[in-house]
């Protein structure tokens, strides 16, 4: 594809490896919280029984909450590499992530090659995808899935084998739901983007721009009824996942109720637990014994309590969640990893901006860790200017509209799903979106920066 391409793959696994490294020297290790340790525990029961659960003291539990793939995938490496091998994981998923870069390149070679090396550089040193190659979580192994789903979409558009792209997309995305239950209302805006982007560049007739289109909606759609049917077939609830309830009541709800420093979730479950156990006891034996029970009270109880907030409430606790999401750069999870002093502006005291900011550079002024944390928010800040540069740039370009349609749509959809909640890692799959974005931007700045010189030399000739 390029010769650069290599070297930057060869780049990228070196600043992997060495922050790997580093990160083990510091004393820091794979770990994220509850969450890693939720994985590791079904991977193990994998290893030991070959089921999809967690064990216990009546046996092994079905799994309702937890995607299968990246469990699955935990357990693969542990029966190659030695149960809980988590150096294994990291360095696997640095492999992984090199095919993501490299899925990003081929991405953005489907809109113009010379965006080809600009992608693939910025995607070798973004933080959010260095920081999350180190951790046991699936957001590195999701991406791998989603980014080849982008590109064969984006080749789909381009006219390439649009067929078996449209089919090859279909199946990754599927394949990413089963990693990560965000995907669940994706196809929501993957088809009317699709029926766009078919409209601009191919020329076939609304009944097949409308069939193509279709397509990766259907294999998805496939891809999720058997574990709906499972559901409903065993416990009598057409769900996915009973991970909704506690996802809206411990998460959503608390950020929106404070959208800038989100309300503890100690505090949101203290008040609302008696409710819950209350709302248990109306309901019979036998469906207080449904692992779907206590998720639907969750739910309804969430809705409720989001509800009672106010349309203005929610409105500003979603634009506000988007704007964290977007801006809040993934370095700040390596002082955690590293095992520095963490201290979030969100907890900062004062009585107006100004003082919450100096009380938070008050308070690691002799932090270094946050010095590179500094350096890397002001390079996601200025890259955000140079993406907005792309997205105007690309929208009016009428060659261009179409695919950056479609990526604009991808930050869109995560941004909104993810509601409220400002996390770096949930902002993970619109990574591949926002990188090639900022190339089209560089290109459009390297343009306009080089004319001059262009025609300087011309007139010398």
């Amino acid at each position: 594809m390029n010769r650069w391409l290599l070297p930057i793959l060869v780049l990228a696994a070196l600043i992997r490896f060495a922050y790997q490294e580093g990160m083990l020297y510091y004393g820091g290790n794979f770990h994220n919280g509850s969450d890693s340790g939720k994985y590791l525990v079904i991977a193990e029961t994998i290893v030991e029984t070959g089921i999809f659960g967690r064990m216990s003291d009546q046996g092994v539990q079905p799994e309702l909450n937890r995607m299968p793939v990246y469990p699955y995938f935990l357990a693969g490496i542990f029966k190659i590499f030695g149960d809980g091998n988590l150096r294994a994981v990291a360095r696997v998923q640095i492999f992984i992530d090199l095919i993501t870069i490299f899925g990003i390149a081929l991405s953005a070679a489907a809109i113009n090659r010379a965006l080809v090396i600009p992608s693939a550089l910025v995607a070798a040193v973004i933080p959010n995808l260095l920081v999350h190659t180190s951790y046991v979580l699936t957001e590195n192994l999701f991406l791998l899935f989603f980014t080849w789903g982008m590109c064969a979409t984006l080749w789909a558009i381009k006219g390439h084998k649009t067929l078996g792209m449209l089919i090859a997309a279909g199946l990754l995305f599927g394949i990413a739901l089963y990693t990560r239950p965000v995907m669940m209302f994706f196809p929501l805006f993957l088809f009317p983007t699709l029926v766009y982007a078919f409209h601009v560049t191919a020329k076939e007739t609304i009944s097949r721009i409308i069939l193509l289109s279709t397509i990766p909606v259907i294999i998805m759609l496939l891809a999720a009824s058997p574990r709906v049917a499972s559901n409903y077939t065993k416990y009598g609830h057409v769900v996915f996942t009973s991970q909704s309830g506690n996802h809206l009541l411990k998460w959503v709800y608390p950020c929106l109720r404070t959208p800038w420093s989100c309300a503890s979730h100690g505090d949101t479950w203290k008040e609302n637990a008696p409710i819950i156990e209350k709302r248990l006891s109306e309901v019979s034996q036998q469906e207080k014994a449904n692992p779907f029970a206590k998720d639907i009270i969750m739910r309804e109880l969430g809705m409720q309590r989001i509800r009672e907030l106010g349309a203005m409430q929610i409105v500003t606790g979603m634009i506000v969640g988007a704007f964290k999401n977007a801006m809040q750069t993934g370095a700040y999870e390596t002082l955690t990893q590293f095992n520095q002093p963490t201290t979030f502006f969100s907890a900062m005291q004062g009585h107006s901006f100004t003082e919450r900011l100096s009380n938070f550079l008050q308070r690691n002024r002799n932090n270094h860790f946050m010095f590179i944390w500094a350096l890397a928010q002001a390079a996601l800040t200025v890259s955000r200017m140079v993406q907005l540069l792309g997205m105007w740039k690309g929208l009016s370009d009428k060659d261009m509209r179409p695919y950056c349609v479609f990526l604009i749509a991808t930050i869109v959809y995560f941004l909104a799903v993810n509601g409220p909640i400002g996390n770096p890692k949930y902002r993970i799959p619109t990574e591949p979106a926002f990188i090639i974005l900022f190339a089209i931007g560089m290109n459009s700045l390297a343009g306009k920066l080089l004319t001059p010189r262009c025609r300087k030399n011309q007139k010398a000739e």
